[in-house]
């Protein structure tokens, strides 16, 4: 849970900066902190395991001192800006090792952590999440910096994503067998780099057509990868969704951390959080681009739809033909502007109920940039549809947020829905709908309740993530004990939003069981004595004192 102060203000972002972050997807900022500060955090992140228990999630309680950099107010000025003021570190994070590793395939990450892209493809534009990357080290070009490509983050990358979600089944039989083979040791620590090395020589031995394709299809977007290099204390935010990977090799001789923090948005914006001083956007003009990038300006001010959001000149048949092709950015762009108009509503609707799992992922983004203006539609069709179409439907309207208000009875309805993927969009929908009325429906808070003891553990994570979206009007009797209960949950997504849902209930109980779980479940990582090796002169200094 963040609280903004008074020293945040002078580090938010200002319009032209905003935009460009819309734009661009990243910025990137230099901590206040001085170097000796990133030194020590290189010195407590080298001992740890990337992926095993000392590290990972657990990278806080092993290094602590990570939060000083996470609240300097440089960087929660930013964040605030994109994110609003109320927005929560996530407990996912992870401290990224290259050494001597190559180049790493550009991707997105996996939607786990955030919004389950429904069809496998759609992801939501606006800023609900971000990244944060951080450097302890100086970080250049030899180092092996994190690459990315900007502008990537509403681009649906269907084509390449299809060739890679095959390859990545292919090589994950390939590490497969080479786990057989070996003991676990060659999978710990560095060696790991040499088993993920004779898996990609054995898939390009195995599969030269298809890494030929790859090669092919994935060469405009590693033309227009930069790497993001900068000193230690270089910091960079990131939509979740930008196109990323390692840019390259490191040659730098020792190992390069690059630890990644998530931030999720509490908050559907009604208002701007920056410094915002005109609503008129003076950003860069791009046919296929600018209606996405207006649309998130306006939903960033707090006016989605609203007159800074584009309205179309092209014809309503050019704009079909767009939306058909294989372009992803002009595909999109006509999706956007096809919303803006009446007249656009009729193609966006045949191709968003179709069967055509690419076209619908594509038009749906043109139906929530119409906003309230389909929810008849919507409405209409969802009593009748099956759960496919109704988890769609659902997604959408989510997806439109504030504006879809009246759909709260409906998808209420849909939250006790036999299919797993309807209960789980129907539950996060709710978390968004309801969060400007001053009460919720009894029916919205049974619904919330209900899910929480659900047998599907996404459906438990998306409950409590609306529960603390919406707060103590989500809570009846029962629910901050099962939220307490969940503390305990097999699956650590939900353990993670329910200490979250806790703090955010406005109850002295929820908060004093909050606090008791995390007086237990804290971990200190020095040794046994409690003590701890003392690398750096500055503390060296400040323990020499009387």
């Amino acid at each position: 849970m963040t609280h903004v102060t008074d020293n945040d203000i002078n580090y938010r972002l200002d319009d032209d900066a905003m935009q460009r972050f819309i734009v661009e997807g990243y910025l990137q900022l230099q901590s206040d902190l001085p170097r000796d500060y990133h030194a020590r955090m290189y010195e407590e992140l080298e001992p740890l395991d990337e992926t095993g228990p000392l590290g990972h999630n657990n990278l806080l309680p092993c290094v602590p001192e990570l939060r000083r950099m996470l609240e300097e107010p440089r960087v929660t000025g930013a964040l605030t800006s994109i994110l609003g003021p109320d927005y929560y570190l996530h407990f996912h994070r992870h401290d990224h090792v290259n050494y001597p590793d190559g180049a790493q395939a550009l991707h997105k990450d996996g939607d786990n952590h955030s919004h389950n892209a429904v069809d496998g493809l759609r992801r939501y534009h606006p800023t609900r999440y971000v990244m944060l990357f951080y450097y302890p080290q100086d970080t250049p070009m030899a180092a092996g910096p994190t690459g990315i490509v900007p502008a990537s983050q509403y681009t649906s990358r269907r084509d390449v994503d299809r060739l890679h979600r095959k390859a990545d089944s292919l090589r994950g039989e390939i590490l497969s067998q080479l786990r057989k083979e070996m003991d676990d040791a060659a999978f710990r620590g560095t060696e790991r780099f040499k088993r993920y090395a004779e898996m990609e020589r054995e898939f390009a031995a195995r599969y030269p057509e298809l890494v030929s394709e790859m090669q092919q299809i994935n060469a405009p977007w590693e033309d227009a990868k930069i790497p993001l290099e900068g000193d230690a204390g270089t910091v960079s935010i990131v939509h979740f969704d930008l196109v990323h990977g390692r840019y390259c090799a490191n040659q730098s001789g020792r190992q390069r951390h690059m630890v990644k923090f998530l931030f999720a948005r509490n908050e559907e914006p009604t208002a701007p959080s920056w410094n915002h001083t005109s609503s008129a956007w003076r950003g860069p003009q791009d046919d296929a681009q600018t209606p996405i990038w207006k649309y998130v300006w306006s939903w960033h001010l707090g006016d989605p739809g609203g007159k800074q959001a584009t309205t179309s000149s092209r014809t309503v048949d050019d704009l079909s033909t767009a939306l058909s092709g294989r372009d992803d950015k002009k595909a999109i762009g006509a999706a956007y502007e096809l919303g803006s108009t009446p007249a656009g509503l009729d193609v966006l609707y045949d191709r968003f109920f179709s069967d055509d799992t690419d076209i619908r992922s594509i038009a749906a983004y043109g139906v929530v940039r119409a906003g309230d203006r389909a929810l008849p539609e919507l409405l209409a069709r969802l009593d009748h549809a099956g759960p496919d179409e109704q988890t769609r439907i659902i997604d959408v309207i989510g997806d439109i947020g504030l504006r879809a208000i009246d759909a709260v009875p409906a998808v209420t309805a849909l939250a006790a829905s036999p299919d797993p993927s309807v209960r789980r969009a129907a539950i996060e929908a709710l978390g968004m709908l309801g969060q400007q009325q001053t009460s919720l429906d009894a029916t919205v808070v049974d619904a919330l309740a209900q899910a929480l003891c659900d047998e599907d553990a996404i459906v438990v994570r998306n409950a409590t993530f609306a529960i603390s979206r919406l707060g103590k009007k989500a809570c009846k009797d029962g629910t901050i004990e099962q939220l307490n209960d969940n503390l305990f949950h097999w699956h650590h997504h939900v353990r993670g939003w329910s200490i979250e849902a806790l703090q955010r209930v406005d109850d002295a109980r929820a908060l004093q069981l909050s606090l008791r779980y995390l007086m237990s479940a804290r971990w200190d990582p020095s040794a046994k004595s409690g003590d701890r090796t003392v690398t750096s002169k500055s503390m060296q200094k400040d323990q020499q004192r009387p």
